[in-house]
């Protein structure tokens, strides 16, 4: 066996060990804590950067929401320059905050230093909120110990060409924030909704300026503390993405600069869940994109080198089949029928990939029933072509990764220009 394959059997095994405590969660039953605490005030927060175009969706969708008690709402305009903050100044119920571009978390804290709320939620302003969804999330926020808490978020212009993957990727996600939070496993409470107790949120500093990933900082701080993070299965927050592939590449170069950051500043021997299973599992993830992404990439342009472009045939139907093959679940099919014919020799590599393949696929279409409630078209085309969004994702990861070399980072997000 050659070292790159001793290299992806090992990585493919821990993957699949990593899919089965999925599935671990999935079993384990949860008591939510009892509701010790009732809150009557809140202040939404919309932080807001050259969103003209969803800022005015936003803010309707949080003076609709429910809420039994005052509700604050601050926009914070930072440094736009198109008519975000026109628009935002056009409500009544708005309280409107203009600053120089500083960042997401500066804007936030801006606001927070002003804030009459006992809860803050925090809505971005390229998303939406369901009308049951403050008061839901808030819920979870009066239990017991539970500081800050999150819900499921879709996207919601998903039938825009890469959304359409962006929608798979984050409702799987917020079915791994469900079962994370039974084991209070959960490091992350996403901008397009998450409420905080205000006391608790102040006792930290509030958002750290030092990293791209804030929502993920707060909460892995919080839980340092020794409190937890609710998540609210019934409310649903929505958020729009970046459609073209500039907007695309920039919001997941951030993602992957920020993980490493995040790793970087959190990662440590500790007995918590979020040190002994989430920490552990991101930092797995980053590393398998890298190895994985860079063998895979090698895998594909070897083997059109090989049987094609050696061979004077540069673009043909057997090489549209070829690359068609790679990138789509045909190709996995295909795979697996030659190994149960015996055409194909089934390895210790062969078998684990196989297990943790067809047990990765259940997960996507339990989060598309469990937060979907159907399956249409947009949900059929990213599934079944899954490899190529992913292996752009690795590709990403691998560009980033002299990210760990740099000292500073300062969250200060580029949106829209």
């Amino acid at each position: 066996m050659s070292l790159m394959d001793i290299v992806s059997t090992v990585i493919t095994i821990i993957f699949l060990l990593v899919v089965l405590s999925y599935y671990i969660l999935i079993f384990i039953k949860h008591k939510k804590p009892k509701s010790t605490h009732k809150f009557s005030s809140i202040t939404v927060i919309i932080p807001a950067h050259n969103e003209e175009r969803y800022i005015g969706e936003a803010i309707n969708s949080v003076i609709d929401s429910d809420w039994e008690g005052k509700k604050e709402i601050i926009v914070v305009d930072d440094g736009s320059k198109d008519k975000t903050a026109e628009i935002a100044s056009s409500f009544e119920k708005v309280k409107l905050i203009r600053t120089e571009h500083s960042g997401k978390s500066a804007s936030v804290n801006k606001a927070l230093a002003i804030a009459k709320g006992e809860l803050i939620a925090v809505v971005d302003g390229d998303s939406y909120i369901h009308k049951n969804s403050l008061k839901e999330v808030a819920k979870e926020v009066e239990r017991d110990n539970i500081v800050a808490a999150c819900c499921p978020v879709r996207v919601r212009n998903r039938k825009k060409f890469i959304c359409m993957w962006l929608h798979i990727a984050e409702i799987y996600y917020s079915l791994m924030r469900g079962l994370f939070s039974k084991i209070n496993a959960n490091i992350t409470t996403p901008g397009p909704l998450s409420i905080y107790r205000k006391k608790e949120l102040m006792d930290i500093g509030g958002f750290s300026t030092d990293v791209f990933s804030e929502d993920a900082d707060v909460a892995i701080r919080l839980i340092r503390k020794g409190y937890k993070i609710g998540f609210a299965e019934t409310a649903i927050a929505e958020t729009n993405m970046p459609y073209d592939i500039k907007g695309f590449l920039r919001q997941r170069t951030r993602f992957a600069r920020g993980l490493i950051k995040l790793l970087k500043k959190h990662m440590q021997l500790n007995t918590t869940a979020i040190d002994l299973y989430t920490l552990p599992i991101f930092l797995f993830g980053y590393i398998q994109s890298v190895i994985m992404g860079s063998l895979t990439i090698y895998n594909v342009i070897s083997g059109y080198i090989t049987y094609f472009y050696s061979k004077g045939m540069y673009l043909n139907w057997w090489v549209v089949k070829f690359f068609f093959e790679w990138f789509s679940m045909v190709g996995f099919v295909k795979w697996m029928i030659s190994i149960a014919n015996g055409q194909t020799p089934l390895t210790l590599l062969a078998g684990v990939g196989i297990i943790s393949t067809l047990l990765t696929y259940p997960l996507y279409l339990a989060a598309i029933y469990k937060f979907d409630k159907k399956i249409d078209i947009w949900h059929i085309i990213p599934i079944v072509f899954m490899a190529p969004f992913w292996l752009v994702i690795m590709v990403i990861y691998l560009l980033c990764v002299p990210e760990y070399f740099r000292k500073n980072q300062y969250n200060r997000w580029k949106k829209n220009e």
